[in-house]
């Protein structure tokens, strides 16, 4: 039996600002390379809290209540301009000229992120809170990395999806 539809590699990923409707961005930024594997789309388990009375020793209800979704990855070329998407603050990105001034306080950023694959499905996020941090050491052995955080959030914008699938196109 083939397999009806495998999703494997990383051709990129995309962040943007949220609409201002509540919904995914359409101007986003395809932010550099990602260290290899280390691209996870995963959710956490569900968590369940039973309802338990005096007169019976089972629960008589359970309320599920599904477990948080994160996109984990690590930018394995961070430039200024990534550095000031992902982590606030203020880049300048003339040639020649190239910096980045870190922000006073630690930023909360929300972006829409698309991430898409080799082949299989696009993974687009309209609305995640984005937490990043620098990771790397200044050595011959390893490159300055940056790790990044994205949590999956409800989208403001009313009957939207946390996050959605699309095929990539096949050739």
């Amino acid at each position: 039996m083939a397999a009806k539809l495998i999703t494997l590699g990383l051709t990129k990923i995309e962040i943007g600002d949220i609409l201002t409707d509540g919904s995914m961005g359409t101007s986003l930024t395809q932010i550099g390379y990602t260290d290899r594997d280390s691209c996870v789309f995963a959710s956490e388990d569900p968590q369940e809290t039973e309802i338990e009375v005096e007169e019976v020793d089972d629960a008589i209800d359970i309320i599920i209540r599904g477990g948080k979704k994160t996109l984990k990855f690590t930018l394995a070329d961070p430039d200024e301009a990534a550095l000031a998407l992902l982590m606030g603050g203020t880049a300048v990105t003339t040639t020649g000229s190239e910096s980045y001034t870190a922000p006073d306080t630690f930023p909360v950023l929300e972006k829409s992120i698309k991430v898409t694959p080799s082949k299989g499905l696009i993974l687009s996020i309209p609305r995640a809170r984005i937490v990043a941090k620098w990771n790397g050491a200044f050595s011959k052995s390893t490159n300055f990395k940056v790790d990044v955080v994205a949590t999956v959030m409800t989208p403001t914008k009313s009957g939207l999806a946390p996050f959605s699938t699309t095929r990539v196109p096949t050739t």
